[in-house]
């Protein structure tokens, strides 16, 4: 079955052969291939004349469209927002389309009424180990020494209070440490839930399932690095939250947070 990558490379082989090919494509404008570079967030990706890869496949970085009237424009692959800048791609065969970011295609909904305590029942005690979000895997926080100093510190013992929730960041590249630890610690009176995963792109939230933590307890939460990891796909959000809406939860959350990279 073709996968959506090798779509995508495809895709730019059309525009490529198209534009050797002039076809209607270039009508009244002028298409270049492979001329122009591309720069993310400061830093060079792609040089001009230089190719970018996808799979195994090297293919053109950018293909450029001079129209008619003198104004440029300039496409690129697919594939670069989902590397470069986190944006979830894919390829709909069904309505052959591109897709960016979140689609109900396929989804079955569901919809149910719960209880406060049924809701309080069903959330998860304790993370499930070995599942793989982007960059990061959860692992067993007893993989991480933590008799050595930390490699980078975005929280240390935090205290945060919120109806609402909290939640922080960081950049976490392997070079600086294999692991990721977050603590967390319920001072509050109700029950609260513990998030982790990418940053939030185009209405989505790629996370780990989220593991309730009740009053008076801690949870630790570890997450490895893959190596080869670049600064576009290293960032690590967390977010605490009630488990219950304030209505039923009035005091909101009361937690304390370590959240620190380690080697």
């Amino acid at each position: 079955m073709k996968t959506w990558k090798q779509f995508l490379a495809g895709m730019c082989t059309v525009v490529l052969v198209a534009a050797m090919a002039g076809t209607a494509l270039a009508a009244g404008g002028r298409l270049q291939v492979g001329a122009a570079g591309v720069v993310v967030k400061d830093q060079v990706k792609v040089e001009p004349g230089g190719t970018y890869t996808v799979g195994k496949e090297r293919i053109p970085g950018v293909v450029d469209y001079e129209a008619a009237n003198g104004k440029s424009y300039h496409y690129l692959p697919v594939q670069m927002f989902s590397d470069y800048l986190n944006i979830r791609t894919g390829w709909s065969k069904q309505r052959s389309s591109v897709v960016l970011g979140s689609t109900m295609e396929g989804a079955q909904l569901e919809a149910r009424v719960t209880t406060d305590e049924e809701t309080l029942k069903e959330r998860p005690k304790n993370p499930t180990l070995g599942l793989s979000v982007g960059a990061f895997t959860e692992v067993s926080p007893s993989l991480v020494d933590t008799t050595k100093k930390p490699t980078q510190v975005v929280d240390d013992k935090t205290r945060a209070q919120s109806i609402t929730g909290y939640g922080s960041s960081g950049t976490f590249l392997p070079e600086n440490g294999r692991y990721i630890l977050l603590t967390i610690t319920n001072n509050g009176t109700s029950q609260v839930r513990c998030q982790a995963g990418l940053p939030i792109t185009l209405g989505i939230w790629d996370r780990f399932p989220s593991v309730a933590l009740e009053p008076g307890n801690t949870l630790t939460r570890a997450f490895v690095i893959a190596e080869g990891t670049t600064r576009e796909s290293a960032e690590f959000v967390y977010g605490v939250s009630p488990t219950l809406s304030y209505l039923s939860a009035p005091d909101g959350a009361d937690v304390t947070i370590t959240f620190m990279q380690y080697r």
